[in-house]
This record gives structure tokens, sequence and C-alpha cells, in this order.
């Protein structure tokens, strides 16, 4: 009898643990019962990589193509390196630079052919060809005919016009250089680059501000106009109408490059 009490006690205990089970199974917890935090469970989200803008994927799916077709300059003459052009204006032509000799193109045009109206240039003893200079100086003759920077001195001969002409546009292969002008002045006939050293800042101030003092009726300037020690700047140089013996100057700062991932 003993074993048998036994037996039916342990049979019983079975017979409702299987009951408690198939209960469980029979009712499982509401989603919005609390569960228990698992360390299985990450706790927080795995950061999400930031979607890309619309700006950004069409930078990726275009890349920047020059509108200047530089393959084919390049065939006719391997010194071209960039286009100079003053929108709206006759000013717009391949800039040139020989790699050893800064006069070369004075009195040659991008042929290489003996003329006189020469090309516009850079001098390679002075200015690389990307433009990361504190300040990069295109040269060109002031031609009776209008040709080359023949027209520079009427195109910036009042302050209005200046506001009408207030862009000068650098193209490279890879990208394109935006620049502000703020000043157009007569200026004496030293050679710029090779008096002043313009990877000094104070150097760069003090020329900057000279040029902005000047007052003369030759000289306008745009209504803004300022330039920090640390912008990139470019001058167009030109002889000055009347007196060969003085220049006129174009000044620009750079405002803005296309793509600007490229900007320097």
């Amino acid at each position: 009898m003993k074993w048998k009490s036994i037996w039916i006690v342990c049979s019983v205990g079975v017979l409702l643990v299987c009951l408690v089970f198939l209960s469980d199974l029979r009712n499982p917890p509401k989603e919005n019962d609390e569960q228990p935090i698992s360390l299985a469970m990450p706790l927080l989200k795995p950061p999400e990589e930031p979607a890309k803008t619309q700006f950004q994927k069409t930078k990726e799916q275009e890349p920047y193509v020059s509108p200047v077709d530089f393959e084919a300059l390049w065939a006719e003459n391997a010194d071209i390196y960039a286009w100079l052009d003053i929108p709206d204006t006759e000013i717009t032509y391949p800039l040139l630079q020989h790699p050893e000799d800064d006069s070369y193109y004075l009195r040659r045009n991008r042929k290489e052919e003996s003329d006189s109206n020469g090309v516009i240039y850079t001098e390679v003893s002075y200015n690389g060809k990307d433009f990361s200079d504190p300040l990069t100086v295109i040269y060109g003759h002031n031609m009776n005919s209008g040709q080359m920077f023949g027209t520079l001195q009427k195109i910036y001969s009042s302050q209005e016009a200046l506001t009408e002409h207030s862009e000068i546009i650098v193209y490279l292969p890879d990208r394109e250089l935006h620049y502000d002008v703020f000043a157009a002045v007569p200026f004496d006939n030293r050679h710029i680059l090779y008096n002043y050293d313009f990877a000094d800042k104070r150097t760069f101030r003090l020329f900057f501000q000279e040029i902005l003092s000047i007052r003369n009726l030759e000289a306008v300037y745009a209504e803004d106009a300022r330039v920090q020690s640390d912008e990139k700047t470019l001058i167009l140089s030109t002889c000055l109408t009347g007196d060969r013996n003085k220049r006129f100057l174009v000044c620009g700062k750079l405002s803005e490059t296309i793509p600007a991932e490229i900007n320097k």
C-alpha cells in the first residue's frame, strides 16, 4: 500500500506539470506584456549611415566636365593650361605659360608664331598653374585693336561698369575658379611679384592696402572692396591707356571653386 500511494502521488504531480505546460503553450504572452531584458538583445540600434543628399548623388553620378575643349587646345599648343573669361565681354582667351622663358609669349601667338598681339600669359618664375599662390598675375597687351586686354580699361571705367562685370572665371581641365572683382586701378610699372613676397601675410596686407588707397579718377572699387590675407587673389595687368609707363590692374579674389571639393 505504501508504494502504491507514492506512485499515485508522483503520477498526479507529473500530470499537473504537464497541464501547466500545455496551458502556457495555448496562452502565449501578449505583445504588450513586459519581457525581461536579455543580454543577447542589443540595447541600442547601430548608427545608420547618413543618407546622401541629392546634390552629393549628382556630383558622384555627373563628374565635372569643363566647357573648354582642352584636348583640342593641347593638340595646338601644350603650353595652354587654362582659359580666362570675363562674361559678356570680348575678353575670353586661352591662358599660356612657357615652362622656361617668362617673356616667350610677349610677342608670339598661341601657335608660337611672331605676333605683336602676344597672348594672355603667366610667368613660370612666379606662378604655378594651379592658382594656389596667394596672388596670380595674368598679363596681356593693351592693343589698340581691342584684342587681348585692349578693352580692359574700358570695361572697368566706372563703378557701375565694375558692378556689371564683377566676375572673372578661370577654367581649368578639372575645375573652374570664380573671382569677384573688387578694384580696378592705375599703378606704377613695378614688377609686382618680383618686388613683393605675397607668402608673407603682412606684405600681402600692405600691398592691397596700397591698392585700395589709390585716389585717382581712373581708380574704381566695389562698394564692399576688401581682401583678407588668407584669400587667393588674381590680378589682370596691362599697360595704362595714355601712359605706357604705368599699368592698369584689375584685382579679384576667389569666391567659388567648382567642384567645391577641389577648393584649396
